[in-house]
C-alpha cells in the first residue's frame, strides 16, 4: 500500500461508479516512462499498472527486475498509478488498456461481471494453469468468483491486536497472556484506561474507533460472515452482527461517548507517524494490520509490543482457529490486453513461492501460499507475522462479501458504527443497513442475469 492505512480508508470508495469516471483530469492520468533506451531490442513490452508506491512500490519493482533479467523475450514496465480502479475501467472501456493491472481483491466481482478482466482459466492454452491448491484456502476463495479464477495474488493481509507490553506490566497484567477473547480484551482495557478528573481520557485501553477504518470487521469476531452467497443476502443484522455492534455501544458508554469520540478524532491524521496513538502511548491496544510493525521500526523503535490475532467472542472461541478477515492485493489481465500469452508468463512468475515470499517479507506480511519455506519465518523482518499468518491459514477465515455492491454495503456500516457509538439500539440500526444492502444486491443480481440472458 502506498500507505496501507490510507488504502483501507480511501480506495474502498473507488470500486463502483468506475465506468462513469470519464472526467478524470489529464494531469492525473498514468504515464509510462518516456524513454525505451534501457529496453533490450526484440522484447515484447508489457505495461503493468500498479497502485503501490514507496517501499511497497520498490519491492514490486525488484520483482519486475528479476523477471526482466530471468528471460530474454519479455520486458515488463511498471507504471505507478493513483486511483487505479476508475482509470483502469476507462482505459479498458476505451480499448486501450495496459497488459496487467494491480487491484484489490474486493474489485474482482465488478471487473468480472463487467467483463473488464479476463478469466485466468481461459488463458490456460498460454501455459500451465495455476493450480488453486498452491494458495491458502481463504486466498484461493478471494481469487475466484462464480467458479472461475480472475486474478493472481501479490500480497495478503489480516488484522491483529497490538498490545503495549510496558502498559500491561504497569497495570499488573501478564504480558505473556494477551487477550484472545472479547471478555479478556474488555477486562484488560478497563485496567489500562486512565481518565483525568474532568473525564478526559488520558490513556485508553482499547476502543474500536481507533482507527475507524473497518466498521464491518467487528461482526466477524462474533462469527458473522456478513454475507450469504447462496442466498445473495447480507447478514449483518443477524445475531452475531447485533452482538458486535452492541459491544461497540457498551465500549462507548463505558469510556464516555463524547470523550472517546473526541480522542479518536484527535488522531484522524496521525496514524503511522510518531504521533500515532499506539506509538505515542495514548492507546494501550489497537487493532491494525501487519504494516503497523513496519511503521513502528522507524516511528517508535523503542516501543515494546506484541501482537495476537484479534480477540473473538467467548462463545465461539477456538485458539486453534482464530476468526478474522483476509484481504489481498491482486493482479488481473484486462480485457483488450494485447499480449495475453506474455502477461500470463509474468503472472506465473509472480506466483512462484520464492517471489511471493520475497514480496511478503518486503511488505511485512504473511505468505498467501498454502506451503511456506523453512526460512520464511526465521528471516522475516516482522517479528509479529505469525499472529497474522494464523488468521490467513485459519479454517474460519472470512473474506469480504463477493458482491458487486460491497462498497456501498461497507459504507453503510460506517454510518451504523457512528449510530451505535452514540447509543442507538444495534438491532434497529443494522436492520436498516441490511434492508438497504439487500435492495442493492437484488438490483445488481437482476442486472447481471439480464446481461447474461442477452449475451450471444
Amino acid at each position: 500500500m502506498s500507505s496501507t492505512g490510507d488504502k483501507l480508508v480511501t480506495t474502498r470508495r473507488a470500486v463502483l461508479g468506475a465506468l462513469t469516471a470519464g472526467a478524470l483530469g489529464a494531469a492525473l492520468w498514468p504515464r509510462a516512462p518516456r524513454s525505451r533506451a534501457d529496453i533490450p531490442a526484440g522484447r515484447t513490452v508489457l505495461t503493468y499498472w500498479e497502485k503501490w508506491t514507496g517501499a511497497e512500490g520498490e519491492a514490486i519493482q525488484r520483482v519486475v527486475d528479476r523477471f526482466n533479467t530471468s528471460q530474454d523475450a519479455i520486458w515488463v514496465r511498471r507504471v505507478p498509478v493513483a486511483d487505479i480502479v476508475p482509470k483502469a475501467m476507462v482505459a479498458i472501456a476505451g480499448g486501450d488498456p495496459p497488459d496487467l493491472v494491480g487491484l484489490y481483491s474486493f474489485n474482482i466481482p465488478a471487473f468480472a461481471e463487467s467483463q473488464a478482466a479476463l478469466a485466468l482459466d481461459d488463458l490456460a492454452p498460454f501455459g500451465d494453469r495455476i493450480d488453486p491448491a498452491i494458495y491458502a484456502p481463504a486466498v484461493d476463495r478471494l481469487l475466484h468468483y462464480q467458479g472461475r479464477q480472475w486474478a493472481a495474488v501479490t500480497s495478503c493481509y489480516a488484522l491483529g491486536l497490538y498490545c503495549n507490553l510496558a502498559h500491561f506490566r504497569a497495570a499488573g497484567l501478564d504480558p505473556a497472556a494477551l487477550p484472545r477473547t472479547i471478555s479478556q480484551l474488555d477486562h484488560a482495557a478497563e485496567r489500562l484506561t486512565r481518565k483525568a478528573p474532568t473525564g478526559q481520557i488520558e490513556q485508553t485501553g482499547f476502543q474500536q474507533n481507533l482507527p475507524q477504518w473497518w466498521p464491518y470487521f467487528w461482526p466477524v469476531l462474533f462469527a458473522s460472515e456478513l454475507y450469504d452467497p447462496g442466498l445473495d443476502r447480507p447478514t449483518i443484522a443477524d445475531p452475531p452482527g447485533v452482538a458486535a455492534f452492541s459491544w461497540i455501544s457498551d465500549t462507548a458508554r463505558r469510556l464516555g461517548v463524547a470523550e472517546s469520540r473526541s480522542l479518536a478524532r484527535t488522531y484522524d491524521r496521525s496514524f503511522h507517524t510518531s504521533a500515532d496513538p499506539f506509538f505515542s502511548g495514548r492507546a494501550s491496544m489497537i487493532v491494525q494490520g501487519p504494516w503497523l510493525a513496519s511503521f513502528a521500526r522507524s516511528a517508535a523503535p523503542s516501543l515494546d509490543f506484541a501482537c495476537v490475532p484479534a480477540p473473538m467472542a467467548d462463545a465461539v472461541f477456538d485458539p486453534s482457529a482464530p476468526l478474522g478477515m483476509v484481504e489481498a492485493d491482486v493482479v488481473v489481465i484486462p480485457r483488450g490486453c494485447r499480449h495475453p500469452r506474455e502477461s500470463m508468463a509474468f503472472i506465473r512468475f509472480l506466483q512462484r513461492q520464492d517471489v511471493l515470499e520475497e514480496l511478503a517479507q518486503a511488505h511485512g506480511k504473511s505468505s498467501p501460499l498454502a506451503d511456506v519455506s523453512p526460512s520464511f519465518f526465521a528471516t522475516h523482518p516482522n517479528a509479529q507475522v505469525r499472529a497474522f499468518d494464523a488468521v490467513i491459514r485459519s479454517r474460519r477465515a472470512v473474506i469480504l462479501p463477493q458482491t458487486r455492491v460491497w462498497q456501498q454495503y461497507a459504507d453503510m456500516t460506517s454510518g451504523a458504527f457512528d449510530r451505535a457509538w452514540s447509543g442507538e439500539p444495534a438491532q434497529a440500526v443494522l436492520n436498516e443497513v441490511q434492508a438497504r444492502a439487500q435492495e442493492l444486491m437484488s438490483t445488481a443480481t437482476a442486472r447481471r442475469r439480464a446481461r447474461e440472458a442477452a449475451a450471444p
